[in-house]
């Protein structure tokens, strides 16, 4: 049965233009890992959702994206480049960018200090506290995160799955407990950021350990690639961040209760595009550009179909679940079945990673300024103007653009790279 798996994966390389042998296999685990991290977060969001309140539930989503804003502070994206370091034969990136990154996020640290400082002037005891313990979690969970790059570089999906799911499991399950123990905001943000430290900490020793026998090869242009990528990154990071922080300033932490659970479903289908970004990865790194380009229009037509699929199903079944599992947001439900049409923007994403893997800086740097930006505008004209489906509004406006300007930049790439 094996076998014949194989040589029917085999026989559809022609029609899909892929490794079709290497996408099962990795994306099996990789789709088992996300099954698993789904339940947990779908477990996670049935305890919000029915014992915690949707004022604290807002304001703890504020405090997450505000913490997630100030990693711009770091300017450096180290993830992508340890990956890619990886897959070319550089065995000791691993500890490298672990280093790396954990000196450039003094800029992240100082950033959580600064405002600890400012809501503790304002009388805001439980922000001042919440920043200031993320402020000095958050870079040494992300630092330790770097395991996952590195497991994705050396394409060992299996373990790279069971990491995952062990990340997961651990501030998921604290999470849970910490809700059916107390309704302490505070409480409930310090156990989630240490008990990610902690458990990030753990495997990023596991993975070394895993790996005691690779070579000692340092990759020499790692942290400049990061650096690039970071500073590219910078507005792309405050533009997915500030959809959350502007709806708790303009409307409320209760409004923004009901965006965050809009739009989680969907998000939550979005997985696709991340493992299937992961897995081509590599690969892309492989091909030459001009192959990529050749097989473009045939990808576009089929993840587009892709999305055509999941958002028609999408649309007329969400609300019965809603209806069963949150019925205290019944609300989010019109939001949410809008929302489904950003999935069209997995075909945005595949074709920003063809840049990547040949690092086409002159077009990543202009996609993702220009993006951003459009984001940022929009966000300032519609979310005051028209609240929530404003913000939705832009979302979509902003996924259909990205990929148009990708299929471009992809197709006609600036005359001075080579390919």
């Amino acid at each position: 049965m094996k076998d014949r798996a194989v040589s029917i994966l085999r026989r559809s390389e022609a029609f899909f233009k892929a490794d079709m042998v290497y996408l099962a296999k990795g994306g099996s685990w990789m789709s088992f890992g996300q099954g698993i991290n789904m339940a947990l977060g779908f477990l996670v969001s049935l305890a919000f959702a029915n014992f915690f309140p949707k004022e604290s539930f807002g304001t703890y989503k504020f405090v997450l994206s505000t913490v997630a804003l100030i990693g711009v502070f770091s300017f450096i994206d180290m993830g992508t480049a340890v990956t890619q370091a990886v897959a070319r034969g550089f065995g000791n990136s691993l500890r490298q960018g672990f280093r790396a990154n954990l000196k450039w996020s003094i800029g992240t640290i100082l950033a959580g200090l600064v405002l600890s400082v400012y809501y503790y002037v304002n009388g805001n005891a439980l922000l001042s506290l919440s920043f200031l313990l993320a402020g000095i979690l958050t870079p040494v969970a992300a630092s330790a995160g770097l395991y996952g790059a590195y497991l994705l570089g050396k394409k060992d999906f299996k373990r790279s799955t069971l990491y995952g799911v062990i990340r997961n499991v651990v501030p998921a399950v604290a999470l849970i407990i910490t809700i059916f123990l107390t309704q302490s905001l505070l409480i409930l943000i310090a156990v989630y950021f240490v008990s990610t430290a902690l458990v990030s900490l753990f495997l990023y020793y596991a993975t070394r350990s895993a790996y005691r026998g690779e070579n000692e090869k340092e990759e020499p242009g790692l942290v400049s690639y990061a650096g690039h990528l970071g500073v590219m990154g910078v507005i792309g990071q405050v533009a997915g961040n500030l959809d959350k922080i502007l709806v708790f300033h303009y409307l409320g932490a209760v409004p923004l209760a009901v965006y965050a659970f809009a739009i989680a479903p969907v998000e939550q289908l979005q997985s696709g595009k991340k493992i299937l970004n992961a897995l081509m990865l590599p690969k892309l790194s492989g091909r030459s550009f001009t192959d990529l380009q050749k097989s473009a229009p045939r990808r576009i037509w089929m993840l587009a179909a892709y999305a055509a699929v999941l958002v028609g199903i999408y649309i007329p079944l969400i609300p019965y679940f809603y209806k069963f599992f949150y019925p205290q947001y019944i609300e989010s439900v019109f939001y949410s079945q809008v929302y489904s049409l950003t999935l069209f923007g997995i075909v945005g994403s595949v074709l920003d990673s063809h840049l990547v893997a040949h690092r086409k800086k002159r077009e990543l740097y202009l996609s993702r300024t220009v993006i951003p930006i459009t984001t940022i505008i929009l966000y300032f004209v519609l979310i005051p103007s028209f609240g929530l489906m404003g913000l939705v509004v832009a979302q979509i406006t902003v996924r259909v653009f990205s990929g148009l300007l990708s299929y471009y930049l992809v197709t006609y790439p600036f005359k001075s790279e080579t390919h």
